[in-house]
């Protein structure tokens, strides 16, 4: 038996809104209470089938590994090198021309804190003989996932738009005669196939 203090607890829903901005893109979130830092990627399609990849470091990383699971160590020398964003951050931007034909899938993801329990708990002296019956690491996330130019699933799911929901594409101006793409022949037509 064991307990699990709130900053381990399941992390609320990480809400991600997008707003163009003069050419750019910016993404949004509400911060949540018990995230330890913020990571965001994008993956499109460019000219003569190239592979575009954009992330919010500001270290050149493709990304692939940090939409997971990380220790609290890891996470801190991340934020320490720019790789990560902190805490209180709660927006950033896709800057104009990266994703020219405006498709491409977007990931952002919030790391909480890990915890590691073991049982009985180790002896104050080291030399003392130690054989734990059980451990437990606990390590929680929240992740959206979301189209460039898009909002997120009740704006496809509904006829009305949720409150303070944009129906239409953000990037695009509005058109009633313009069918809506679906999210996977977005993903079909960056992936080439």
């Amino acid at each position: 038996r064991f307990q699990i203090p709130p900053a381990q607890d399941l992390m609320p829903a990480l809400e991600v809104r997008q707003a163009s901005q003069g050419g750019s893109t910016e993404l949004s979130w509400a911060a949540l209470p018990t995230a330890r830092a913020y990571f965001a990627s994008g993956m499109g399609s460019g000219a003569k089938e190239e592979m575009i990849l954009w992330t919010s470091s500001e270290l050149p990383d493709t990304g692939f590994g940090l939409m997971d699971y990380q220790t609290n160590s890891a996470v801190d020398g991340w934020l320490r090198d720019r790789v990560l964003l902190s805490p209180p951050t709660t927006r950033c931007a896709i800057p104009a021309g990266v994703f020219p034909d405006g498709n491409a899938m977007l990931r952002v993801i919030a790391y909480g804190h890990e915890l590691n329990l073991v049982h009985p708990p180790r002896p104050a002296d080291p030399k003392a003989p130690w054989e734990p019956d059980w451990a437990v690491k606990l390590r929680v996330k929240s992740m959206a996932s979301l189209m460039l130019g898009m909002e997120g699933p009740d704006a496809d799911d509904k006829d009305e738009p949720a409150a303070g929901k944009s129906a239409q594409p953000v990037n695009k101006p509005v058109d009633d005669s313009e069918k809506r793409p679906k999210a996977l022949d977005i993903l079909k037509g960056i992936l080439g196939r």
